[in-house]
């Protein structure tokens, strides 16, 4: 949705899959970034929340981030994420979150475009 409106320079990772040390590095690069995370046994997915606890360590900053939280039953990483920016400075979590129950459903689309819109529109404020 954000390359349809025309943001270039998008990249995604799959933190199970992408070593830590490259996605802080890259962390570092954008200056928006969106945070998509399953709720795991009342947490944070572990890959993600290793990487969020890194890029704290490392003190990024100027940033502004996105959160999409999954859980089945009771959505919790959203509330955690939220918890971890919090205690990093001069960054701006934006309010427009999304709640998956397991998979996106067609209703939710809009709430999608939503966040889109949002993150598009702070691009270019």
């Amino acid at each position: 949705m954000l390359a349809d409106k025309g943001v270039h320079g998008i990249a995604m990772y799959d933190v199970s899959k992408t070593d830590v040390s490259v996605l802080v590095s890259e962390a570092f690069k954008f200056s928006h970034i969106v945070v998509a995370s399953s709720t795991y046994n009342n947490g944070i997915f572990t890959p993600m929340e290793n990487f969020l606890l890194d890029i704290k360590a490392h003190a990024l900053q100027n940033r502004t981030f996105a959160v999409i939280e999954n859980g089945t039953w009771a959505p919790q990483s959203g509330k955690l994420i939220r918890a971890i920016l919090g205690e990093m400075k001069n960054n701006t979590v934006l309010e427009d979150g999304i709640t998956l129950k397991s998979s996106l459903k067609q209703s939710q689309m809009a709430d999608l475009e939503a966040l889109a819109e949002t993150i598009y529109n702070d691009l270019n404020r």
